[in-house]
Formats: C-alpha cells, structure tokens, sequence
C-alpha cells in the first residue's frame, strides 16, 4: 500500500513540476479541499484564514490562469521541484488513507533580482486519499508551511 501511496504523491509532484496542470486535477475528487492553514494548530478551514483554501472550481481556475503566458503576477511562469521524504500512512480505513510526508518545493522565477528569484516553501503534507473505481484520488491535501506565521509574497506556484 505504501508503494501506491507513495506512486501518487511522487506523480503529483512531477506533474506541477511539469505544470501538467489539467493532468494535476484529474488526481483529485470533485469535492476535494486544498489548503494552506496559517496555523499547523488548525483543524479545520472553518477555525481562521488560510494562506489558500480551494476546492475544485478555484483550482481550475488558478491552473487556467497560470497557464496564459500573459497573466499578471505570474510572469515570469514559475519553474519548480518538488523535493518529498518520509512518506508514511498515518491512517487507513476501507476507503480512504490518510498519508503525510515532507516536502520542499523549490521556485524560481526569473525577474533579475537574484537574491528574490529563487524562493523554497518546506511543509509538512497530509494527503487524504479516497479508494475509488480509478484507483487513490486525493479528497484532501492540507500544507503545514513551517513559516506558516510569517510574512512572505503570494505563491504563485501549487505547493
């Protein structure tokens, strides 16, 4: 099971390293959660803010966006790697799995300011995946930034 957890966390990554964005969402359910709390204290979206808290539709939408070369605030296109460790299945039922590794993601974008170019995001990250007829999708994915309290520039990058 861990090798199956693992395949689908490891393909997500290189999917938004690739910006395969519309691939990216057929990873998740139609009623998934993405989010970002600005508290790893949080146990729901519903608790405070969220550095982001989507669910499909704004995913798409954000996606569709950063894919047009002319969008404002995504330009330059940001390039990124995903570097994951420690993937490990924290709980299992018949139908979902709640999975959780740690991650960096690494961004660059080139606006010739050198030392602001290149940004790194570490989290801790639990994907809540459901056992469906086409296989794991992600219901939840919930990122723990390590500097969740700090102040920092909008991403413009999926972590």
């Amino acid at each position: 099971m861990i090798a199956e957890v693992a395949a689908l966390i490891e393909r997500e990554a290189a999917l938004l390293d690739d910006r395969r964005y519309p691939e990216w969402l057929t990873l998740f359910t139609e009623d998934c959660l993405y989010w970002a709390p600005v508290s790893p204290e949080m146990a729901s979206p519903r608790e405070g803010p969220s550095h982001f808290r989507d669910d499909r539709q704004i995913m798409m939408v954000r996606t569709h966006r950063l894919a047009n070369p002319r969008a404002f605030g995504a330009e330059p296109s940001p390039r990124t790697l995903h570097v994951i460790s420690s993937i490990r299945i924290e709980e299992e039922s018949d139908s979902e799995i709640l999975a959780s590794s740690s991650q960096i993601m690494l961004e660059y974008r080139n606006r010739g300011r050198f030392e602001d170019d290149q940004r790194a995001f570490g989290s801790r990250v639990r994907h809540r995946l459901r056992r469906t007829s086409d296989g794991l999708k992600i219901a939840e994915k919930r990122i723990d930034l390590i500097n969740a309290e700090a102040a920092f520039n909008a991403m413009a990058a999926p972590l």
